[in-house]
């Protein structure tokens, strides 16, 4: 039998940690709509130990499982030896990719996301798609036995807008001079899919008192990283060290939760002996999330009271990879009129994971009827989230399962208390989505 994969064999401490209790089955939004063991966190690391072991082989069949997995540490959370499964399941990935990758993924990992006007273009042209004729497109799609639904569907997913942040924000009247100044790292789906998100927190931090210097950065690196293109990740994130090093701001923040947790996590990336590390652990010392960020300055004392029944949905990645969690809610307590809910199970994934829910749509899909079974027993007229993949993903679960509730991200919901000219600070009126 082939022997086992060397990233594999590098995260062979984390597979023998398992001491296969059971305790991940409680949290695991995939078993519990699937019931496998295979879609646990216990079968994942009995299926990579075996395959350490030379008592199954590491191909197609076992690829399946590992893949379904939402990477959201859901687990971790329930186990005593707080094993890190997605880091296992990432290096399986990895292994997968080196052998089989197909021409189209790494076009995208390796071509465009690294240049910001081909991804520009190719966006634009989806965009383009969508609002003339993609949705007969996607008619056509289904109707194709090999295309998985989840691609099919995904264009009535996703947002059009027809301009993206960094034109928006490059029209907009520059802001004065201020001693404070701040970072702005731009999410590619802030970017592309909610630049209303990225206009709402630029006019915070200039109310704040801040001058926003906006970043001249690249996808964070995220995607190939959860796909197990190592090698594309480290690409984008050495980018990303390159453009961020050297600017002045000493804060640098993001409002997408994914791209703040992946910046955080850049040193692990790349090896103790690797120079790029220590440059990496410098960058990742200044990234704040935004959430994180608001927390602890002043924001305006003005706020309006917006009367409004709110529930808060956590993205994983912001609370289970770097336990932000009080921070976002104490913000949407700022807010005058606000009658707050808490929502049950509000750290369960709500089953986006970026693109899982169109290559996974049918389990994404029922994670998400959980979630959105929640949602509506708070009563809530707006839940709120700092991130855009679950905001996507909590707009698709409001109208497919027919809950009336508005999905706005944290940086909408505070813009919405700040005083119709709170926006004179940074030298230009009220733009309110």
């Amino acid at each position: 039998m082939p022997k086992a994969p060397v990233l594999i064999e590098a995260v062979a401490d984390e597979l023998y940690k398992c001491n296969r209790c059971g305790f991940c089955q409680t949290r695991c939004p995939i078993y519990r709509v699937t019931g496998r063991e295979s879609s646990v966190a216990r079968g994942h690391l009995a299926l990579l130990q075996a395959t350490l072991e030379g008592k199954l082989p590491f191909d197609d069949e076992s690829r399946g499982s590992l893949f379904e997995c939402l990477m959201c540490r859901a687990c971790t959370a329930e186990c005593p030896p707080a094993i890190q499964t997605d880091r296992a399941v990432v290096a399986a990935r990895a292994s997968y990719l080196a052998q089989r990758q197909s021409r189209i993924q790494r076009f995208i990992f390796r071509r465009v996301l690294p240049n910001p006007a081909a991804l520009r273009a190719g966006v634009r042209i989806l965009g383009w798609l969508k609002r003339t004729r993609l949705t007969v497109f996607s008619k056509l799609l289904r109707l194709l036995p090999w295309v998985d639904r989840g691609y099919s569907e995904a264009p009535a997913m996703m947002p059009a807008p027809k301009t993206f942040l960094r034109e928006r924000l490059a029209r907009r009247e520059p802001a004065r001079a201020k001693a404070r100044q701040v970072t702005y790292f731009v999410g590619c789906a802030i970017d592309r899919a909610f630049p209303e998100v990225g206009e709402a927190s630029v006019d915070l931090l200039e109310a704040a008192g801040y001058q926003v210097m906006v970043a001249p950065n690249v996808c964070c690196g995220l995607p190939p990283y959860a796909y197990g293109d190592l090698e594309s990740a480290r690409g984008l994130a050495r980018k990303n060290i390159e453009a961020l090093r050297d600017l002045d701001a000493e804060d640098i923040v993001s409002d997408c939760a994914s791209c703040s947790s992946f910046l955080k996590d850049y040193p692990e990336l790349f090896s103790e002996d690797d120079p790029m590390r220590a440059e990496a652990e410098a960058v990742a010392s200044r990234v704040r999330d935004l959430s994180e960020f608001l927390a602890h300055i002043e924001l305006p004392d003005e706020l309006q009271p917006v009367p409004a029944v709110v529930t808060y949905h956590d993205p994983c990645h912001l609370s289970r990879y770097h336990n932000i969690i009080r921070e976002p809610r104490e913000l949407l307590g700022r807010i005058p009129g606000l009658d707050y809910r808490e929502l049950p199970e509000a750290d369960w994934c709500c089953g986006g994971a970026g693109s899982y829910a169109m290559s996974h749509h049918d389990l994404s899909m029922r994670v998400l009827e959980r979630k959105m079974e929640n949602i509506r027993a708070t009563g809530a007229e707006i839940v709120v989230t700092p991130c855009p993949a679950c905001i996507m993903q909590l707009r698709c679960g409001a109208q497919k399962f027919g809950v009336p509730v508005e999905v706005l991200h944290l940086t909408q919901m505070l813009r919405r208390a700040l005083p119709p000219r709170s926006a004179v600070a940074g030298g230009r009126a009220d733009s309110r989505e």
